[in-house]
């Protein structure tokens, strides 16, 4: 009697993109703790590496000096990367998202591996903000003000229930020189509102702390709007029941930090191509498109 046929499943293999979300629980377990990601988590992790995977490979088709390691995946501190990619991770923000997080490799020195800086963009900054608020914010306004612009503020008291403004603006094709900037921070309770106003002055003190002037000389109103984001969100109290703490600490030392190398491109945050570089999306990414990404050497640690 012949043997009855046997037929299995073919079992699925990870994509690449779960492997580094595996690799990234080993290695934060390995160095910090344990560490269970939950579904999102994961979903949040391997976003992030499809962001990091399309900055290495840009970065690489730039690298100048040949004496340099390639910038690819087995030239990453991936304890670095591990950490700090838990951090962004926990505080939900998603690379995918434009403006969320931009990662930037350089070469560690004396490791001779790149190191990832995960820079976390005003939109992503806005988000897990806004999130961690201890009072419900309704909306978060941005805004530079130009010579041509009438802006009005108002100052709660006793005539004036409410802290606010007036803006206008007059010539939107000739608004003349940048001259300042404000946040506004709407709350549930319209008492709660908040308006941060920075003058052109105040905004150059950032200018002058900075390293890589040549980003504010050739970016200056992107990297103004920058400034008054921080700012802005520097006024959110944060409630600690809704938020990882310890990441949020991490990632503010993070960007306190402020480091922009004279040979890569700034965490500038604005929707020309060319200031958000290095990026990706899902609908021009391999393995976003179809779950099978390549076979390449850089990817093969996961």
């Amino acid at each position: 009697m012949a043997e009855p046929q046997k037929t299995a499943l073919a079992k699925r293999e990870p994509t690449h993109s779960e492997r580094f979300a595996m690799a990234v629980e080993r290695q934060f377990a390995g160095e910090v703790g344990n560490l269970n990601f939950t579904a999102y988590e994961k979903t949040l992790a391997q976003h992030l590496f499809i962001k990091v995977d399309a900055a290495l490979a840009e970065a690489e088709t730039k690298r100048k000096d040949s004496s340099k390691p390639a910038i690819a995946w087995q030239n990453v501190n991936m304890t670095k990367l591990a950490i700090d990619a838990v951090n962004r991770v926990q505080l939900g923000i998603d690379a995918l998202i434009p403006g969320s997080l931009y990662p930037i490799a350089y070469l560690n020195d004396r490791t001779k591996k790149y190191d990832i800086d995960l820079r976390v963009g005003y939109k992503g900054e806005l988000f897990y903000k806004m999130a961690a608020s201890r009072k419900t914010i309704r909306n978060v306004r941005i805004e530079l003000v130009y010579a041509t612009d009438r802006f009005t503020i108002f100052k709660a008291g006793i005539r004036q229930p409410l802290e606010g403004y007036e803006f206008e603006i007059t010539q939107p094709f000739e608004r003349g020189e940048l001259v300042g900037g404000f946040g506004y921070i709407e709350y549930e309770d319209d008492k709660d509102n908040v308006l941060v106003v920075l003058s052109k002055a105040e905004i150059d003190k950032y200018k002058g702390k900075a390293m890589g002037d040549k980003f504010w000389g050739e970016w200056y109103a992107e990297m103004a709007y920058k400034t008054i984001v921080h700012r802005t969100m520097g006024k959110i109290i944060i409630d600690p029941a809704k938020i990882n703490v310890t990441a949020l600490a991490q990632v503010e030392a993070d960007d306190a930090k402020d480091i922009i190398r004279q040979d890569e491109m700034p965490a500038i945050e604005a929707d020309a191509p060319a200031l958000e570089l290095p990026h990706t999306t899902p609908e021009n990414n391999a393995e976003a498109r179809d779950g099978q990404p390549e076979e390449t050497d850089e990817t093969e640690p996961f």
